[in-house]
């Protein structure tokens, strides 16, 4: 029976093996479509700007959804890993299951479930911000497995981010409150910040 130690070790090496190519995978399904969209239909400086507002608010938001209503949805293809983490927590094997999306292929349906509602609107409203709400979509998502892996296994958070792992574990401790990890904009505007 192996130690703790190589459990912990062989559990990082597999959590950041996932990590990495959940972030190639979000990074490719949020470019490759931007840039698509950015040469077929070109916007100009308020259209990025506008875009990456508006993208950072659409992840945050798509975070606090995806987190309440899949992750926590108890059997569900998106809750099984989820719920795997919330029972691996101080575990060796935590590293293991710390990615948000579990894997690629979740990675990609979350970036169809985003794009297609994203792209729809702004082909019929004629915004072109599509391209930049997808790069934004990407960064936040990168962003966020990584300051979650950070969260759990006490690494160096971003200035400023000093609070989110008080904040987070706390919904560890309540898991019906505090759904998004590191920045709970959505949390504050429907009431689950407190918990």
């Amino acid at each position: 029976m192996p130690n703790a130690d190589t459990v912990r070790t062989a559990a990082i090496a597999q959590g950041r093996r996932v990590k990495r190519i959940n972030a190639l995978t979000a990074l490719a399904c949020g470019v490759l479509p931007a840039v698509a969209l950015a040469l077929w239909r070109p916007g100009g400086p308020e259209a990025w700007l506008a875009g990456l507002l508006a993208g950072l608010v659409w992840a945050n938001g798509f975070e606090y959804v995806y987190h309440r209503f899949l992750l926590h949805l108890p059997g569900s293809f998106f809750g099984r890993p989820h719920l795997a983490h919330h029972a691996s927590i101080g575990t060796p094997g935590e590293a293991a299951d710390l990615n948000l999306a579990g894997s690629s292929a979740r990675v990609v349906l979350l970036f169809a479930a985003n794009g297609a509602p994203i792209v729809a609107a702004d082909l019929l409203l004629g915004l072109r911000v599509a391209p930049a709400m997808l790069l934004a979509f990407a960064a936040y998502l990168m962003a966020a497995e990584e300051i979650h892996w950070r969260i759990h296994l006490g690494g160096r958070l971003p200035p400023g981010l000093g609070s989110a792992r008080t904040y987070h574990f706390a919904h560890h401790e309540r898991p019906e409150s505090r759904f998004n990890i590191f920045l709970p904009l959505f949390d504050w505007l429907l009431g689950h910040a407190r918990g």
